[in-house]
């Protein structure tokens, strides 16, 4: 009796054994399998002046299907993102191997001097040709305008286009990014000054005349118009439709005259090394996927894809804008930024 209860306990206990070995074979196996699902790995830097909590939640996210692709981040505003990239262009070369903010001009600069790898995402016959840029340089994976946003609360006589905020209601109490700053607002100043029988620069010197005052970023305008510092502000539209989801007393006004298409398109520069090529590639390529624009639409982005966007929020082909020309962008950005600074350049102090 002694001798089956000695071996029925050497039973269970190898039982358990081979119990745990599985198991552990098993979720070694699991995170094996994940890792043999995309086969890729590699390190990547990404300069962005996209919000550095939406940035990171993203790359999150890819990283649960591509654990081997690590993704540092450098952020910052689109001005001084792209003085960095100057900075370390001069001694030699910028670590930079993706780039996603918002000056195209500075992009198609680097791209016209053979900088920047051109690359045809897998999806892009899912994307509208106009947010595919200089065959190949960079697409475009979510959507974001520059308009008019305002609190509820504070103003009497909603504004439904750009002069609207001109009025004594507004005085002192409408706000704007710093063009110098925030590559949003910028981009938005060379379109207005494309189109001088809508905004253009007399739109600038209305507001300047009208005490606006002015924000380093979007994130900051959001914030004081939820608050109602201030009663109105031109801002990008994602970040004051998240304050209105959340409850702040915000509305978003896409102006009747056109709202402002932001380019930020994503592109990989031609510095990349070679062991990480694969790995850029296929996170742009993840960007263009279901997984990624689903994503962005709980980000408040409106998709760069045919999928239904945030709640209440229209459809980009529902947006009318003021037409964004690469050429006559890049053209004359450096000359609309001088005459910005010659006009309003202590406005800001």
């Amino acid at each position: 009796m002694k001798f089956w209860k000695k071996a029925a306990a050497l039973f269970l206990t190898a039982a358990m054994v081979c119990s745990a070995s599985a198991c552990g074979s098993g979720a070694e196996s699991s995170a094996q399998d994940k890792e043999d699902a995309s086969g890729i790995s590699g390190e990547l830097m990404l300069y962005t002046s996209e919000p550095e909590e939406l940035v990171s939640d993203m790359i999150a996210k890819f990283n649960e299907t591509y654990p081997d692709i690590q993704i540092e981040i450098f952020r910052s505003g689109t001005g001084k993102v792209t003085a960095k990239m100057d900075a370390e262009l001069e001694t030699g070369s910028t670590p930079a191997n993706l780039i996603w903010f918002a000056d195209i001009g500075y992009m198609k600069n680097l791209d016209d001097k053979g900088m920047i790898l051109h690359y045809t995402p897998e999806n892009a016959s899912a994307v509208d040709p106009q947010y595919l840029y200089n065959d190949g340089m960079g697409a475009e994976v979510r959507l974001i305008y520059n308009i008019i946003a305002y609190n509820t609360n504070e103003v009497e006589n909603a504004p439904s286009d750009w002069y609207d905020v001109t009025t004594d209601e507004y005085t002192g109490s409408f706000a704007i990014a710093d063009p110098n700053y925030s590559g949003g607002s910028f981009t938005a100043l060379v379109t207005h000054t494309q189109y001088p029988d809508l905004v253009g620069w007399d739109w600038y010197q209305t507001i300047m005349d009208n005490d606006c005052k002015f924000e380093e970023s979007n994130g900051n305008l959001t914030t004081k118009v939820s608050s109602g510092e201030y009663k109105a502000v031109e801002v990008v539209d994602f970040q004051a439709r998240t304050a209105k989801a959340e409850g702040s007393p915000v509305e978003v006004c896409y102006p009747a005259s056109g709202a402002v298409l932001v380019p930020t398109p994503l592109c990989i520069m031609n510095n990349i090394p070679e062991e990480s090529v694969e790995a850029a590639k296929t996170f742009v390529n993840w960007c263009l996927s279901e997984e990624a624009q689903k994503m962005f639409v709980a980000q408040q982005y409106i998709p760069v894809m045919d999928i239904e966007g945030p709640e209440g929020a229209p459809k980009a082909s529902e947006i009318k804008t003021l037409a964004f020309d690469l050429d006559y962008f890049t053209a004359n950005s450096a000359q609309v930024r001088e005459e910005y600074t010659e006009r309003f350049g202590g406005a800001q102090q």
